[in-house]
């Protein structure tokens, strides 16, 4: 048994060690994910994408300090297997939140690890499958992960997570209810404001065609055809059949213009491009969107409003000028 005499010198015994080693402990990465709600006043929460983290801080505003495992714009969510130290982040957090219908389909047995210890984990798209299931869509045999892209359905998710927040935190309940009635007005005023851009575009050119399915209920909102090269998911690889199918449409429809994506490889794009320019219909690319991640911090594509706008305006930019080329047979 340590005695209250001994501790001081065990403690002096380490440090000394370590200076005479010539090293230090190893720095936590991440935002100050091992300190406890206690020291810092806020919850500490833990997240999988910047898409859950952008949603955690705007309905947990200064009550919450949020750490996310994937925060990149080049991170894959649907590939990405966690870390040893990435599990220390979440079993280090006061709450655990992730979107959930099987996008961070590698983090599901740690996610359920965290529940049998007892860490709160939160699932945003729970309300979805609760009361709004009619609205998921179906891709691939299973549903469509990527409702971020349906932001009225989005800003139910900030709802739910508000009133999540609220049993954990009680004192800032209301603070968090405020604020998912807000984020829902932000939704709101993002998709009004994608319908006024993309009003000038005909329904006939409204065709995106992307690196992967990500942009179905993007296409919902704004009212586009969407084709993809690959799947749901990014672990599928299409094979020439697909790419031969996609050329003759964008011949046919004398589509010009296709995009990229910020978090999945641009070779089956570029595997595109290379067929259309063999049928002689020349392909470029009109621009990179955000999918499975938002910008990187700092920037306005930090936040789901700020990428959906990015998008949107690349996708009006690039059909607008197809438009204005169009030659007429």
């Amino acid at each position: 048994m340590r005695t209250k005499q001994t501790m001081p010198i065990v403690v002096l015994a380490f440090i000394c060690l370590m200076t005479t080693l010539g090293c230090t402990p190893t720095e936590p990465t991440g935002v100050t994910a091992t300190q406890t709600a206690a020291e810092s006043n806020s919850l500490q929460v833990g997240c999988t994408s910047n898409i859950v983290k952008d949603l955690v801080r705007q309905i947990g505003g200064e009550y919450v300090e949020v750490t996310a495992i994937m925060d990149g714009p080049g991170v894959d969510p649907h590939l990405y297997t966690p870390s040893p130290q990435d599990i220390n982040v979440l079993t280090n957090s006061d709450v655990v939140v992730y979107s959930g219908l099987h996008l961070e389909a590698q983090f599901e047995g740690a996610l359920e690890s965290l529940v049998n210890r007892g860490i709160p984990v939160i699932k945003v798209t729970e309300v979805l499958e609760n009361e709004f299931s009619d609205r998921l869509l179906q891709a691939d045999g299973a549903v469509d992960p990527h409702v971020w892209f349906d932001l009225e359905l989005w800003g139910r998710c900030g709802g739910w997570l508000a009133g999540e927040l609220a049993q954990i935190d009680k004192v800032h309940a209301e603070e968090y209810r405020a604020a998912a009635t807000e984020f829902q007005r932000v939704m709101d005023a993002t998709r009004e404001n994608g319908r006024a851009t993309f009003a000038g575009i005909p329904e006939e050119r409204r065709v995106l065609v992307t690196a992967h399915d990500a942009f179905q209920y993007f296409a919902r909102t704004f009212n586009f055809q969407v084709e993809a090269v690959q799947g749901l998911s990014t672990e599928s690889e299409p094979g020439l059949k697909r790419i031969n199918e996609l050329a003759t449409l964008l011949v046919d429809s004398r589509i010009s213009a296709i995009f990229t994506e910020q978090s999945v490889s641009d070779r089956n794009i570029l595997a595109l491009i290379s067929a259309c320019d063999s049928r002689g219909h020349h392909l470029e690319v009109g621009g990179t969107l955000y999918s499975d991640t938002a910008g990187p911090a700092g920037t306005r594509e930090e936040t789901l409003a700020g990428a959906v706008m990015h998008n949107i305006r690349e996708i009006a930019g690039a059909l607008d000028v197809q438009q204005l080329n169009q030659v007429k047979p």
